[in-house]
């Protein structure tokens, strides 16, 4: 996302440029399956446009997009047992609010924790805080910061940064209206092996995705957009881009790339015979009428702690999600397996036997970005004692190497589309500047 709309603005400026994709798509993390069998768009990356957005919810308005609000009620599952969670926000603000934006020396969220703030009269609510840090941010909690957390780490008590919406025909659409003036300059199944500069001049080496057919690209200058994860991985990996010479060499990009690390994410979309959760059979056994508007279900499960509905759509979908160091656990299994703990967390947190869950489930997709070699990870997070590394990783190199991507983003919106978009802005007024 961050590439497209550089080179959007790039080329209303009249640059000659050239997008290189190394998948057969754009989009990137944005990833969403349009099947005949679902009611309604699969989205295997990006699902939510978070808080105000304005990046977004202008494209959306450009490309005459729908965005609708998602609302609803949460819920808390124990072993089966629903429960309303009407003060999620305050439970989460509470523990959250208590983070030291400028302690020193940082420490980790386990650490902050450990710490026990608030006391016993804040126990739930901290697992809830440990569950929005390794779910939402994708996070380790021995290694997240603690700074940068209390920087930007949530919403607080921000209604309007609190909302969530989607895009009704699916987030596709976004990177759609982005490239539909570029379509001429984005090279699709070009995987770039190799930046090879000096001030003033790169030698970029190309490949096909099986790895064939080696060529080369000269330009002034290049704006680098890869993924936090490609950028981080060693030279052996897939995915890896060989720069000479190296990033690390520059002091700067160094210390950015040492203070940041890919998240982990397993998410998994279930399509199931009937949204039960709205029947009256499962609502007189769950011991309430309430679940029409459900949304979030918050458990203690240790697979899949999290579920959600497509509310306000009515649409027989849930969608089951993990992140931090459980999903890159669960990464290492193949699709069916997965599906399999995913299917047993259902039966255990919304109360059903294993066999009334797999009568249930009809379908189900998922990508693993994990081993996804063009990403290698969900989204980055700052490490401790690197909440300063997005604004190191967004400064350009000798006039010659610029940086994009959602983990260059300096203003708190790291792991989100809208700050990919505002990124790519960025990273190309730099570049008309020098040029």
């Amino acid at each position: 996302m961050a590439g497209l709309e550089a080179a959007r603005v790039l080329h209303a400026s009249g640059v000659e440029l050239i997008v290189l994709e190394a998948r057969e798509r754009i989009g990137g993390r944005i990833f969403t399956l349009h099947d005949d069998t679902a009611a309604i768009p699969i989205e295997l990356g990006a699902e939510f446009v978070h808080g105000a957005a304005p990046e977004l919810r202008q494209i959306a308005h450009d490309a005459r997009a729908a965005i609708y609000d998602i609302g609803g009620e949460r819920w808390r599952s124990s072993h089966g047992t629903l429960r309303r969670l009407d003060d999620f926000w305050q439970q989460l603000d509470a523990v959250m609010q208590r983070l030291n934006a400028k302690r020193d020396p940082d420490r980790s969220f386990e650490q902050f924790l450990n710490s026990r703030p608030g006391g016993a009269r804040l126990a739930h609510a901290r697992s809830l805080a440990l569950q929005w840090v390794e779910g939402f941010h994708a996070a380790d909690p021995a290694r997240v910061s603690e700074r940068a957390l209390a920087d930007g780490g949530s919403p607080g008590d921000d209604v309007r940064e609190r909302r969530l919406g989607r895009f009704l025909q699916g987030y596709d659409a976004v990177p759609r209206w982005i490239g539909r003036d570029i379509e001429r300059v984005v090279r699709l199944g070009a995987v770039v092996s190799a930046v090879r500069w000096q001030p003033g001049a790169i030698s970029l080496e190309l490949r096909q995705p099986n790895g064939e057919s080696v060529t080369a690209l000269e330009a002034r200058a290049a704006i680098i957009t890869a993924p936090l994860g490609v950028l981080l991985a060693r030279p052996s990996e897939p995915g890896t881009i060989i720069f000479d010479p190296p990033l690390n060499a520059d002091r700067v990009k160094s210390e950015a790339l040492r203070g940041m690390e890919m998240g982990a994410v397993m998410r998994l979309t279930l399509a199931v015979r009937e949204p039960f959760w709205t029947s009256e059979r499962f609502m007189r056994r769950a011991k309430t009428q309430n679940l029409d508007r459900l949304t979030f279900v918050h458990t203690s499960d240790r697979d899949f702690p999290v579920w959600w509905t497509p509310y306000p759509v009515s649409a027989p979908i849930l969608v089951a999600w993990t992140g931090g160091t459980r999903a890159r656990e669960l990464s290492s299994l193949r699709d069916e397996q997965v599906t399999d703990r995913a299917i047993e967390a259902l039966a255990r947190e919304f109360g059903v036997t294993r066999r009334e869950a797999r009568r249930l489930v009809t379908g189900s997709w998922i990508h693993n970005w994990e081993n996804d070699p063009y990403a290698r990870g969900a989204y980055s997070y700052m490490l401790v004692g690197g909440s300063d590394a997005p604004a190191k990783l967004a400064r350009p190199i000798d006039r010659t190497l610029f940086f994009a991507g959602e983990a260059s983003d300096s203003e708190g919106r790291t792991g989100t589309v809208h700050g990919a978009i505002a990124t790519g802005r960025r990273a190309a007024k730099q570049l008309l500047r020098v040029l």
